[in-house]
């Protein structure tokens, strides 16, 4: 059975190669089922989530082995259930972003402990209907993309949203329909800022 670890590798790695090094261990408080990882270049952090904990672990970039985060996000502060995949770091703002449910949660970067959101995008306004599977952030051209499933045959949409959206807000985009190709769950979503684009993973049959 594998057990639960982060694996860093070369990045020409090529074929069944063994990582550089890998985080693993009791005192990581690693669990399986982590979908959600981050790492932030400007801060050389990593972070990823952990939903049995209902926790969000930052680890330094270096770390190896069996080594504790240096934060771990948890608490009934923190509106933390069940984070899943969806976690994303804002180095230039300084704000950390958690996908929860059916709502974003928002915190400093580097909130620690029982620590409540910022800031918190919720209500029927969103159209947030089901279940968020995802987010990222674009702090150059300040918006804020988020995957929801519209309903319970898990077809799904692309919510965007300004930056500092907070409470019961519209979203000022939304991507959907047959012609966009997203038929059903969006697993992962990425920006590239310097040209405007959303890059996304598409879950299902095709």
């Amino acid at each position: 059975m594998a057990y639960p670890q982060i694996g860093a590798f070369a990045r020409m790695a090529e074929g069944s190669v063994v990582p550089n090094r890998s985080i693993a261990g009791p005192m990581t408080k690693l669990s399986r089922s982590m979908h959600g990882i981050r790492y932030d270049e400007v801060n050389d952090e990593i972070f990823v989530t952990n939903p049995f904990a209902q926790a969000i672990l930052a680890f330094r970039g270096g770390t190896t082995g069996n080594e504790a985060p240096l934060r771990v996000l948890q608490g009934p502060l923190t509106q933390l259930q069940y984070p899943n995949s969806g976690v994303d770091v804002d180095a230039v703002h300084d704000e950390l972003y958690v996908a929860e449910s059916n709502r974003v949660l928002v915190f400093p970067r580097t909130a620690d402990g029982d620590v409540p959101p910022i800031r918190v995008i919720r209500g029927p306004k969103t159209q947030i209907k089901i279940w968020l599977r995802t987010l990222a952030v674009d702090p150059v051209n300040n918006v804020l993309i988020v995957t929801s499933d519209e309903d319970e045959e898990r077809r799904a949409r692309i919510l965007i949203f300004d930056r500092t959206a907070h409470g019961d807000v519209e979203p000022r985009g939304i991507i959907e329909g047959p012609r966009t190709g997203i038929g059903s769950n969006v697993r992962y979503v990425r920006v590239y800022p310097p040209r405007r684009l959303i890059l996304a993973s598409i879950g299902g049959n095709s």
